[in-house]
């Protein structure tokens, strides 16, 4: 893929927790797993991090991106789309941040990139709801440990030409959640899904807003014969920003 030189600022939305560090227990933290600045680096984007924001003050961010990387991390909170939920710990904050940046994005038409917890609160801010904890099967079963996570692989199956030029052959996938799509928004459509029927990926069902959301984590598939896919997942993004940017300099 040949890549646009100029670059273009992409938002990528970060997880607030609190962590321990040498300033005690439980600081108060922003934090993004570095695979995602990365990426975006990678393909010729600079990645700007957002913290948790004002409906007005996701304004003024789109105003100045071209695209918005929506990463993974907690789970969503139920009350976000209208169900009831076992107690969690929840973020509401980023619940209403990241669902006013798709929101706005969507009616800008400016790209989205949605990883796990990105595609998850994608869906669920444009009017879908989500199964907020998976049963166990074949393809998502129960695993214990940080290495069996990161290890674990399952296949999917797509019908979207973006995801069958990408995926490794077979297609598998990595299984880093508990949470997916149930009643899919309108505005998206289904593109990939496991053995179990869980869905996998969804794309905007208009031409003109480029959505791309997966289940898994591309950037955490570092294995031989993976890292391809995450790359050309991440330059068809920015270069989406790309084509972004020079259509709405051509409008002013």
């Amino acid at each position: 893929m040949n890549r646009p030189l100029a670059p273009v600022l992409i938002a990528v939305t970060s997880w607030r927790r609190p962590l321990d560090t040498y300033l005690g227990p439980g600081t108060d933290l922003y934090t993004l797993g570095t695979e995602y600045a990365h990426a975006v680096s990678a393909a010729g984007g600079v990645p700007v991090l957002t913290p948790t924001l004002t409906a007005e003050e996701t304004e003024v961010v789109l105003d100045t991106v071209a695209g918005v990387l929506l990463s993974g991390g907690g789970d969503v909170d139920p009350a976000s789309y209208g169900a009831a939920g076992p107690a969690g710990d929840h973020d509401p904050g980023r619940d209403a941040t990241e669902a006013a940046l798709v929101r706005g994005a969507a009616r800008r038409k400016m790209p989205v990139l949605g990883i796990c917890r990105g595609l998850q609160i994608a869906n669920a801010a444009l009017g879908g709801t989500l199964l907020a904890d998976l049963p166990v099967t074949a393809a998502h079963p129960a695993v214990h440990g940080a290495e069996a996570l990161r290890d674990l692989r399952h296949e999917v199956s797509t019908d979207a030409a973006w995801l069958r030029d990408c995926l490794p052959e077979p297609a598998q996938v990595n299984s880093i959640h508990h949470q997916a799509l149930d009643r899919v928004a309108d505005a998206l459509r289904p593109v990939a899904w496991a053995a179990d029927g869980v869905i996998e990926a969804a794309e905007s069902r208009t031409p003109d807003w480029y959505f791309r959301g997966v289940q898994w984590h591309p950037e955490k598939m570092a294995a031989p014969g993976e890292r391809h896919h995450a790359d050309i997942l991440f330059e068809d993004f920015v270069t989406a920003a790309h084509r972004y940017t020079a259509r709405t300099r051509s409008a002013a």
